[in-house]
């Protein structure tokens, strides 16, 4: 019985187990995922599970199993609390190898401002998104935000604070095994940011312009280059 049946049989005792098949390959960092078709499942899982305890492993596809099946209200398992155990743990054993300039000058902006200097800093990337202005990977330990923001120092800092929040305050899982990250205390203490609200008001103002010089700038290339 590979680890994927094994994950199965525990989640679903009262079923028969489907075919299901386990590869381990170049997949980044800890991350994982199922694919069902015609009945019959299969689990990628990146090469680093396989120093991972089994029990983890099982919780991990757990979780996926829940996902694929699409059910909402199935209890915790034991293996899925040691697996986001281990997610939540995997940010304190994580070395900083990439770092951008200004992203660091906010982080210590707003560590020193809003955590007392008590956060270490993560890893830092610009990324692409408009819809998507910032992000924290628990497992990489990896702030991203988007590169939009760079020249506005109050909303980078201000989206920067949100991502800390999810370094500070991690996430936690209820019994129906869904991971909440924005909890009551998270809600509680992004709004206690100064002009919180008005930082939102520009954020979404931000991300349309943005969206409509976009859409400029390609109608302008598209009749430049144009083919007829």
């Amino acid at each position: 019985m590979n680890v994927a049946e094994l994950a199965f049989v525990r989640l679903f005792p009262e079923r028969k187990v489907p075919k299901i098949s386990v590869e381990y390959g170049k997949l980044h960092g800890f991350n994982a995922r199922v694919f069902l078709s015609f009945s019959r499942l299969k689990v990628q899982l990146s090469r680093r599970w396989k120093d991972v305890s089994v029990d983890i492993q099982v919780g991990c596809i757990q979780g996926l199993l829940l996902k694929v099946y699409k059910i909402k209200n199935k209890r915790l398992t034991l293996e899925m609390e040691l697996y986001n155990n281990f997610i939540r743990s995997l940010a304190d054993h994580v070395p900083q190898t990439r770092s951008h300039p200004a992203l660091e000058a906010a982080f210590y902006r707003v560590n020193n401002k809003f955590f007392s200097d008590e956060l270490d800093p993560p890893n830092l990337k610009i990324g692409k998104g408009v819809n998507l202005l910032g992000s924290y990977c628990y497992q990489t330990n990896t702030i991203t935000i988007s590169r939009i923001l760079l020249d506005y120092p109050d909303l980078l800092d201000y989206v920067m604070f949100h991502e800390m929040l999810h370094k500070k305050l991690k996430f936690y899982s209820t019994k129906s095994g869904r991971s909440m990250h924005h909890s009551r205390i998270f809600r509680k203490v992004e709004k206690s940011y100064p002009n919180a609200k008005v930082l939102e008001r520009r954020l979404q103002s931000l991300i349309n312009q943005t969206k409509i010089n976009s859409r400029k700038s390609k109608g302008f290339f598209s009749r430049v280059f144009g083919s007829k």
